[in-house]
């Protein structure tokens, strides 16, 4: 009966650590980005974005990954990978659009999603908002990250 009890409060206790170990937590990111044109431009122009940041869970951390702008429809689509300073990462996919705020400078907005993770992110749900700015004159940016992470007790 002992060991009974015995397993049944250990099963209890582990139920609710995991409970506990998934929760999910405030993710924020500041990355400054380069911009590198990928091909041509015509209705719809390929980039690259590329940079170098902090963000919470991650410290210091770089991003890279190609998106696709559609000047037709304003929208943006990508994906980026964000890589954390012990190599941990994360991969996620944007959805937004863009628009003009000067003769040269364009802002963007739109949500992500993880969709893979390697090291403390390999089970990590996550997901939230991004914004930016980008210079067409010098080809750089900011990039902000606001989100959640299920914190899977690896951080």
């Amino acid at each position: 009966m002992r060991r009974f009890a015995f397993a049944a409060a250990f099963c209890a206790v582990a139920a609710t650590a995991s409970a506990l170990a998934a929760r999910p937590v405030p993710f924020k990111a500041s990355i400054a980005t380069d911009v590198t044109f990928t091909g041509p431009c015509g209705p719809t122009c390929s980039i690259n974005i590329s940079g170098s940041g902090q963000a919470t869970h991650m410290g210091r951390v770089s991003i890279a990954g190609p998106s696709l702008i559609d000047f037709a429809t304003g929208g943006q689509t990508g994906t980026s990978t964000l890589t954390a300073a012990d190599g941990s990462k994360l991969e996620i996919a944007i959805a937004g659009s863009f628009a003009p705020i000067s003769a040269t400078d364009v802002m963007f907005v739109g949500t992500w999603t993880a969709i893979s993770g390697t090291g403390r992110f390999a089970d990590s749900d996550a997901s939230g908002a991004y914004r930016g700015t980008a210079s067409l004159v010098t080809n750089t940016g900011e990039l902000f990250i606001d989100g959640t992470i299920n914190d899977t007790g690896r951080h």
